[in-house]
């Protein structure tokens, strides 16, 4: 039984699309995870900071009697499984629920930490809790798409279980990331905000999936096989930092600048009515804890690589999704498995 934050947070599907990190200090040590925060004067945008986002998972509650009894004695076991149907906890939903845990367990909670070199030494995003948020809503978005070709319902209870299970860790890490002691309201915040990211990340890459399509030129008009580029923009908005938006040039000694989120519900930064141009430019040359601003210095050079970054984003993107559509629908409803997401860099 979920409770009631929690159900909230999954059973409405904003569409607005988040970046930025939140205002409040506590939230900020969410996101970025660092001893001290450097001053902007000191920030090396090229290096990654020491101390890298880690979570403890907790241990597993001890082995009730009753399992330990049906684990010793496969006649019972037989006997509680025909109850336990009887009782509809065999029902489509509940199984696509424990399958699904396993595919996000294994497939795409661990895949921050499998490629961490990629993400923060080529990518330049900080170790940081908004990273593995990031890395693995991709994921979860590449398993979301085969799902949803599944027959009905198996697609539908596939798809809301990968995502409750998303949210419940994501929900855990939070927890484990503030304290016990944080407020319910800090909690639930938090929550909304990452769904909005969840829904903006999907809707992006759906849409850049969409303009593959061979109907699209039907329904998109001019803008039909321009897949690649939009799955590029995509790419650069979530997994680059959106860095370079105003030029790729120098801002400067001692300055930051870095794309400002202004839209959203929950924590979009908000401007001066009376002067929102100013506004907005002390915005964007403010520190916000988040690790991610344009490159400085040296730096600058860094941005030569990034149409090889976006080319190799999407080649992986693209690859995984056949790979995904090669698994039958049988061996994905009977928990067969989804194999392993490959590397992104092939050798």
């Amino acid at each position: 039984m979920l409770s009631p934050a929690r159900r909230s947070v999954l059973s409405h599907h904003s569409l607005r699309f988040h970046t930025s990190a939140a205002s409040s200090s506590t939230l900020r040590r969410l996101y970025s995870q660092k001893t001290t925060p450097p001053e902007p004067k000191q920030t090396q945008t090229g290096d990654v900071p020491n101390k890298v986002y880690e979570y403890e998972k907790p241990p597993p509650p001890p082995e009730t009697w009753l399992a330990s009894y049906l684990r010793r004695s496969p006649r019972a076991m037989a006997v509680f499984k025909s109850v336990t149907g009887a009782l509809g906890m065999g029902n489509p939903r509940q199984v696509a629920g424990r399958i699904s845990y396993h595919y996000y367990q294994n497939a795409c909670a661990v895949k921050e930490l499998e490629e961490r070199e990629f993400w923060h030494k080529e990518c330049r995003l900080p170790p940081t809790f908004q990273t593995w948020f990031t890395v693995t809503n991709l994921h979860v978005w590449l398993l979301t798409v085969r799902f949803r070709a599944l027959p009905s319902p198996y697609g539908e209870n596939f798809v809301q279980g990968l995502v409750d299970h998303f949210f419940l860790d994501i929900e855990d890490r939070i927890r484990q990331a503030l304290s016990k002691k944080a407020p319910e309201r800090l909690v639930t915040r938090q929550m909304k905000i990452l769904r909005e990211q969840w829904a903006g990340l999907g809707i992006a890459f759906d849409y850049a999936l969409g303009l593959s399509s061979p109907y699209a030129a039907s329904m998109a008009g001019p803008k039909a096989g321009d897949g690649d580029a939009e799955m590029a923009a995509a790419i650069w908005r979530n997994f680059l930092g959106a860095r370079g938006a105003h030029g790729i040039d120098d801002p400067g000694p001692g300055r930051l600048r870095r794309a400002v989120n202004i839209s959203g519900e929950y924590a979009k930064e908000k401007l001066s009515q009376d002067s929102p141009e100013e506004s907005l430019k002390r915005l964007e040359e403010s520190d916000d804890g988040s690790g991610v601003y344009d490159f400085v210095g040296e730096d600058v050079n860094l941005y030569v690589r990034y149409p090889e970054l976006m080319y190799a984003l999407a080649r992986y993107i693209r690859r995984e999704l056949v790979r995904l559509e090669g698994i039958s629908d049988e061996a994905i409803m009977n928990g067969e498995g989804v194999g392993r997401f490959g590397k992104i860099l092939e050798d």
